[in-house]
């Protein structure tokens, strides 16, 4: 081998004088090898600094070792702690994790899935940015084993793992009544979103079964965004006999309210305000106007898409298509004025996140 060159498994077999089929038993921890004969196979990897050739692997193997993640917007963080989990539970197994943003767009997610399709991925985990759902059906994707997190297209048959959000928004809603709160808006939202219009009916159920009045002036759909939660508080704000109480439809357009009212918005209407929302990650305390929030259980979710992914990819095709359903928890925010009043209330303690577990530079 030359300067320069890089090593090939040829050149570790013949330094470490043994086949190449022995190496590649090493490597790939094949059958029983002589501890000795290991000893010098891997010593010559080290030496020649030998990196295995995944492409080739790949085709010999028809394994690439490479799932396919596809989210929304790699910006919404629930997204990206679900991607951690999956990191965290594949990667050990060898698994790389492609991970692209659709870009809240169908025609991006029609383009992304094409292309993790022509890198062989061995399956896909999918968070979908709409009902919109044919591309899924495509022939490339018989062989590719899927699950869909978080949100769910009728009538497509893949697996499936859900948070219950029409119940987790009838608790959170209920918990803002109980507070007081005869008034409450809807913000945020997408009517071809399936987590959006599910936590729609949950909040409409809550005022329904309590007696209130809807005021439909106040249901502001408009995205599921930073930007939709300010737009959609400021375009709140500026009605007349505006409510003091919102359902926000998740973290995102509660980020973007936020924002709104503490940059435009004066200490006396601030003080009034509050807020029960979908999604309770790490941040939480910084969100103050939140008194009731809906956690969606990350870990679970994460290690039930793995598990039921693996699989999958393994053969087994029991109990094709799957659909797995998580109970979310009802979190109270006393500090802002939250009030625990029955027994699925759970005082935050913000001690939830796995990113508490991480040093940040």
């Amino acid at each position: 081998m030359g300067t320069g060159e890089t090593a090939t498994i040829k050149d570790v077999a013949k330094l470490a004088g043994v086949s190449i089929a022995t190496v590649s038993r090493v490597l790939n921890k094949l059958g029983v090898v002589n501890p000795e004969t290991e000893r010098r196979v891997l010593s010559a990897v080290a030496m020649l600094h030998y990196q295995r050739n995944a492409v080739a692997r790949s085709l010999k193997l028809k394994v690439t070792k490479s799932i396919g993640i596809m989210v929304p917007e790699i910006s919404n963080t629930f997204f990206t702690e679900i991607v951690e989990q999956l990191e965290h539970l594949l990667g050990p197994l060898g698994y790389a994790l492609l991970v692209c943003s659709s870009e809240n767009s169908v025609a991006e997610e029609k383009r992304k899935l094409s292309l993790l399709l022509e890198r062989n991925v061995d399956g896909l985990v999918v968070i979908p940015v709409s009902d919109v759902g044919s591309h899924f059906t495509t022939p490339a994707l018989v062989s590719t084993p899927f699950v869909m997190i978080d949100r769910k297209i009728e009538d497509l048959d893949c697996d499936v793992i859900l948070t219950d959000n029409r119940q987790g928004a009838y608790d959170i809603t209920s918990a803002l009544i109980r507070e007081g709160r005869t008034r409450i808006g809807f913000l945020g939202g997408d009517a071809h979103v399936h987590t959006s219009v599910e936590r729609l009916h949950g909040y409409l159920d809550a005022m329904k079964d309590h007696h209130l009045e809807i005021e439909k002036q106040f249901i502001l759909l408009g995205g599921m965004t930073q930007k939709a939660g300010y737009t959609l508080m400021q375009q709140a704000l500026a009605m007349e006999n505006c409510p003091d109480a919102f359902f926000m439809v998740n973290d995102m357009v509660h980020i973007g309210s936020t924002s709104y009212l503490m940059a435009q918005e004066g200490k006396e209407k601030r003080s009034r305000m509050a807020f029960a929302t979908f999604d309770y990650l790490y941040y939480a305390p910084l969100l103050q106007f939140c008194h009731y929030a809906a956690a969606q259980p990350l870990d679970l979710i994460g290690e039930a898409a793995a598990q039921l992914l693996i699989r999958r990819m393994e053969g087994d095709k029991e109990g094709f298509p799957a659909t797995i359903v998580f109970e979310p928890t009802l979190h109270v925010m006393k500090e802002n004025g939250g009030i625990v009043t029955d027994e699925k209330s759970k005082t935050s303690l913000y001690d939830h996140s796995p990113r508490f577990d991480k040093v940040f530079s």
